[in-house]
């Protein structure tokens, strides 16, 4: 029992970072927005640990959603999530975005911040394209290439980046490469919602007494920056685009 408490504590400190809060809202309104039917077969590449899988899983229980990462840990990982959370309408499998992928189509691809981690970025892209069927929508969320941390203490580098980011002028010309239509870039994480996130990362090994006091003014930091209560440039860009339903 104590063991299940603290690990449930824990999941929630970890689903706590703001921006990994704000990323996960601004895609749901955006596929909200796009009509993505409740029975969307719905791939999330580079999931990592599936925080954000299993919170899609959670939020639309007639998708079928596929979580995919390279790293064996996390993956087993995201599926004792799902099993303790009793979610039957995900899988977690070891994926190498830069290989053929073996999976779909999906009628939703989203890779949320794992392009800037991958070398052969252009090669991942064309991957991720051939995934998605006719008609189908990808959502990609990268760092913007200028970004720069709000405090002086903070890592100036992106977690795991090989790149510092992208332009909303390239990221729109590869996609219209690969035949997107209807290709949109959103600029978000302003300077409220990464000002809460550096500091959360700065006190991440804190007693977890601490880090929970904290756990409300994160959701604060998210809510104001939805409200456009921040300032400064964007640090991060959404882009959506939607395979020609003739192809």
């Amino acid at each position: 029992m104590i063991r299940w408490l603290r690990g449930g504590i824990e999941e929630r400190l970890a689903f706590m970072a703001p921006t990994r809060r704000l990323r996960l809202r601004d895609l749901l309104r955006t596929l909200g927005r796009e009509g993505a039917a409740e029975d969307a077969h719905v791939l999330d590449a580079g999931c990592g640990e599936g925080l954000l899988t299993l919170a899609m899983a959670r939020a639309h229980p007639g998708w079928q959603l596929l979580g995919g990462d390279l790293r064996d840990d996390l993956l087993a990982a995201g599926r004792a999530r799902a099993r303790a959370r009793g979610h039957t309408n995900v899988r977690f499998v070891r994926m190498d975005l830069t290989e053929h992928l073996d999976f779909g189509p999906f009628e939703v691809v989203v890779a949320m911040e794992c392009l800037s981690e991958i070398r052969d970025d252009s090669v991942a892209l064309q991957m991720l394209a051939a995934t998605v069927a006719p008609g189908g929508l990808l959502a990609i969320h990268v760092p913007e290439r200028s970004w720069q941390p709000v405090f002086r203490w903070s890592s100036p580098v992106w977690r795991h980046e090989v790149r510092h980011g992208y332009t909303s002028e390239e990221m729109t010309q590869r996609l219209q490469e690969l035949r997107f239509q209807d290709v949109t870039v959103a600029a978000t994480q302003r300077g409220t919602v990464t000002a809460a996130q550096e500091i959360r990362d700065r006190t991440k090994r804190w007693p977890t007494s601490i880090r929970l006091l904290l756990y409300p003014l994160m959701l604060v930091a998210v809510r104001a920056e939805e409200l456009g209560m921040t300032w400064g440039p964007p640090r991060a860009l959404l882009i959506t685009g939607r395979q020609p339903s003739d192809q």
